[in-house]
């Protein structure tokens, strides 16, 4: 077996003792157009480690390897190797089982994994041509100076953004990214986390769209917007239904 393009740290074979727990890779995504995350992929490769029991932490350990020399390495290290691919739960491949595991392979394993996103994160995936699904869609609207919205013109921007609610027709809106970013004396992200993580100082407008994609409910959202006060700034994010 050729292990050319692969990670593997850890001295040379063990006597077969202890565990090798096997798990799929994933790695994070990122829209470069909308300049933020994107999800992640299960990548089809796969990296693991073997311990003893209670697990050490500097055993020998791989990545990068597909599923089959996965198992190979694992099953020439231990007689019990713990494997799951994806996000699921892990089964037995060893000949050993005393955790009484689900056998490998479960039922839905593929004939040929390839890179693809989680189950749960299918609707990353969808095209304009795919028939349009309601969005939970965030508006956030900020203020050119966020600064003085602890003055009286606090009142003024809550009129521009109670009129650009009912124009847009959404359910309600907060002020929590501002307050956040006033609590924490002008931090550039305040830590006010939510369906879109962190968030500059803004209001947030919550509603609903239906649209094919995530970028097509956040352009119809954006463009139904009334006119804005000079130097504000929109950031749609659209999420599926729960």
């Amino acid at each position: 077996m050729s292990l050319t393009g692969t990670s593997l740290s850890g001295a040379g074979t063990q006597r077969r003792t202890g565990v090798v727990h096997i798990y799929e890779q994933e790695e994070a995504s990122f829209d470069e157009r909308r300049q933020r995350p994107d999800g992640s992929y299960l990548c089809a490769t796969f990296a693991g480690r073997w311990t003893r029991r209670p697990r050490d932490a500097d055993g020998p350990s791989f990545e990068d390897l597909t599923l089959d020399q996965a198992l190979i390495w694992a099953r020439s290290r231990a007689p019990e190797v713990q494997i799951r691919y994806g996000r699921g739960e892990y089964h037995s491949a060893g000949e050993s089982n005393p955790s009484h595991l689900p056998e490998w392979p479960p039922a839905d394993l593929p004939k040929r994994l390839i890179r693809r996103r989680p189950p749960e994160q299918g609707w990353r995936e969808r095209s304009e041509g795919d028939p349009p699904i309601e969005w939970r869609l965030e508006l956030l609207l900020m203020p050119s100076h966020p600064e003085h919205m602890q003055t009286t013109k606090r009142w003024e921007a809550e009129r521009q953004v109670e009129a650009a609610a009912a124009a847009l027709g959404a359910s309600h809106w907060d002020p929590e990214p501002l307050e956040a970013w006033l609590e924490s004396g002008g931090q550039a992200d305040a830590p006010n986390i939510g369906l879109a993580g962190l968030y500059p100082p803004g209001f947030r407008l919550h509603m609903s769209v239906f649209a094919a994609t995530s970028t097509q409910a956040e352009a119809r959202a954006a463009s139904r917007l009334p006119q804005l006060p000079q130097g504000w700034r929109v950031r749609a994010t659209a999420f599926p239904p729960v």
